[in-house]
């Protein structure tokens, strides 16, 4: 399990904060931030840094700092390790089927978002028509079972998945000819 250790400088009227995780293997951390003022991260942070809502998101492979300011005084900023997952290193085709489900499951949000007949039909034109949307249907269907089981995939990806309500059948009307209705 990674571990956090919190360091702070006062100078000219500003708390300068490091905080240092370390870790036996590569795993992703979320950090808790709570001062008595706001939170200035990096310019310069680097892509892999997420900060958002209070906290910072970041892969640690043994040892890693990350930095902010504050105009809180050092006794009011406090940052918490909160949560921690290993992140396995992915054959290259478990990666490449990772892609492929993220594609799918992107598409399928936009087909569950259409919300009037212009969209719909733009949205199943974007996939390759309607046979292409039932196919989607039934490829989410296994991504879904098959999502549930894998430990490695990110949790993320698997809520985006059960949460999509993909509208076949109303699709299917809204693409039935107007005298066969």
């Amino acid at each position: 399990m990674p571990t956090a250790s919190t360091e702070t400088v006062r100078t000219d009227g500003v708390t300068l904060v490091e905080t240092r995780v370390t870790a036996t293997g590569r795993h992703r951390v979320r950090l808790a931030v709570r001062c008595d003022g706001p939170v200035w991260p990096p310019r310069d942070a680097g892509a892999d840094v997420r900060w958002a809502d209070g906290t910072v998101t970041v892969e640690v492979a043994t040892a890693r700092g990350v930095g902010f300011a504050t105009p809180a005084p050092p006794a009011s900023v406090d940052v918490e390790l909160v949560a921690a997952e290993p992140v396995e290193d992915l054959p290259a085709g478990v990666a490449a089927w990772l892609e492929r489900v993220e594609t799918r499951v992107a598409a399928a949000e936009r087909l569950a978002a259409v919300d009037d007949l212009r969209t719909a039909t733009a949205a199943v034109a974007a996939v390759g028509g309607l046979a292409e949307v039932e196919a989607l249907a039934a490829e989410l269907a296994r991504d879904r079972r098959l999502l549930r089981r894998l430990s490695f995939v990110p949790a993320e990806l698997c809520e985006r998945a059960e949460a999509i309500e993909l509208p076949v059948a109303a699709l299917s009307t809204l693409a039935q000819p107007r005298s066969s209705r």
